[in-house]
């Protein structure tokens, strides 16, 4: 596959990271409500190798309200990354769910923005539906305090 020009590339990574923005951000107003996760916010950045662009982060956090076993604290992350052989693809992660991967750009890009945007919220609410203390005698040792 041929290389992608730095112009390309920073122009991928960009579109990339206003989007996932949008979509998690849209999503803040729900999680808020009633006090679900008041305290979420979103934040994103880039990462280079070798003072290239490869990557966009998004994630959303919510440093008080998820079990202690969550320790990076974060409802939900967006990366798209682009391997050596300069082939993109983004890795979903939900909180208390595996990562998922997808060849980048997706054939209905709009279309998939809503469907990961209703995705993630469905996720997080059933996640927040099951958060319960841990049980006696579960080993929390060492973990920050919830």
């Amino acid at each position: 596959m041929t290389q992608i020009a730095d112009e390309e590339a920073t122009r991928v990574l960009n579109s990339f990271q206003r989007e996932a923005r949008a979509v998690l951000e849209h999503l803040l107003p729900t999680l808020r409500h009633r006090g679900l996760y008041p305290e979420a916010s979103v934040d994103g950045w880039g990462d280079s190798r070798g003072g290239r662009g490869t990557a966009s982060t998004v994630v959303m956090i919510s440093p008080k309200w998820l079990k202690p076993t969550d320790r990076t604290k974060q409802l939900a992350r967006a990366r798209l990354e682009l391997s050596e052989a300069h082939e993109w693809s983004v890795v979903v992660s939900v909180v208390a769910q595996p990562d998922q991967r997808y060849p980048w750009p997706q054939s209905d890009e709009a279309g998939w923005w809503t469907d990961l945007r209703e995705r993630i919220r469905v996720q997080v609410m059933e996640y927040h539906d099951t958060k319960a203390p841990p049980p006696e005698g579960h080993d929390t040792e060492g973990l920050p305090p919830a």
